[in-house]
């Protein structure tokens, strides 16, 4: 399949895949980014799959009115529950978003446990259980839902010490005691954010693993395969569905960076 436009669409239920986009503005100086943040819709987790297919075709049809000839589910609750049907509905590559399964049992021994820590609707897709099926059959894989994570990463309020201190009971509480050599796979962009914490509130037993550097590797393939052409200088536009202002300030703290443009677009 050979790329339309030149332009990379990216798109999550918010900020969290910034984690992404961090990474193919790393690699790809040269190449149109365009990403939305629908934080109109936010959060993904608990939404139903019907809702969820029928939202993100409408936002795939606003990046590829934009030029988007490439399109990043940066969010593996839309990867588990919609990429198979985005698939259908356009002639343009898709690149999703996956628990790093695979990795965490290659690097596991046989009787190391692996947490993987997701949203509701990626631990119940047939995706997600695919993958432990394949990968991490035989071994202790399980499977940590909390909802506070996400939000504390959208709203910026994992900075707060109390906030920080509550994500830290909550996910050692869910967990329990880490044993030597546990891998820790973050299921949900959003928690790539929250690496450093998570690493403190778990300590140096556990590996944490997170699947944004491969993302952004399989759009290098992609484009590499397909001959997508770059241009001198890459643009780098950000759309939302919800509260501008406050999106633009958070997601501007996540990249260190002075101020982020942001303009809302009906979907």
């Amino acid at each position: 399949m050979e790329f339309h436009n030149q332009m990379i669409g990216i798109f999550d239920s918010g900020l969290g895949g910034l984690a992404v986009w961090r990474e193919l503005d790393l690699r790809l100086p040269d190449t149109d980014l365009l990403y939305l943040a629908d934080n109109g819709a936010f959060p993904y987790g608990p939404r139903p799959p019907q809702f969820l297919k029928d939202r993100t075709e409408k936002i795939a049809r606003a990046l590829i009115a934009r030029g988007a000839g490439l399109i990043v589910v940066a969010c593996n609750t839309a990867t588990v529950v919609a990429i198979a049907h985005l698939r259908e509905r356009f002639d343009i590559p898709f690149v999703g978003v996956e628990p790093p399964v695979k990795v965490a049992a290659e690097l596991a021994a046989p009787d190391e446990p692996i947490y993987v820590l997701l949203t509701e609707n990626t631990a119940s897709g047939e995706k997600y259980a695919a993958l432990v099926e394949k990968f991490g059959a035989g071994r202790k894989v399980k499977a940590v839902c909390l909802a506070l994570l996400a939000r504390v990463v959208e709203d910026g309020s994992f900075r707060e010490p109390a906030v920080a201190r509550e994500v830290a009971r909550t996910v050692r509480e869910a967990v329990g005691d880490i044993s030597e050599g546990a891998k820790v796979v973050l299921g949900c962009t959003h928690y790539v954010f929250l690496r450093e914490l998570l690493q403190e509130a778990l300590g140096p037993k556990a590996t944490i693993l997170e699947p944004s550097r491969a993302v952004a590797e399989q759009v290098l393939r992609l484009m590499t395969e397909n001959g997508m052409p770059q241009e001198e200088a890459g643009k780098r536009e950000f759309l939302c569905t919800g509260d501008p202002v406050t999106l633009s300030l958070n997601a501007a703290r996540l990249l260190d960076a002075k101020k982020l443009e942001v303009e809302r677009v009906d979907l």
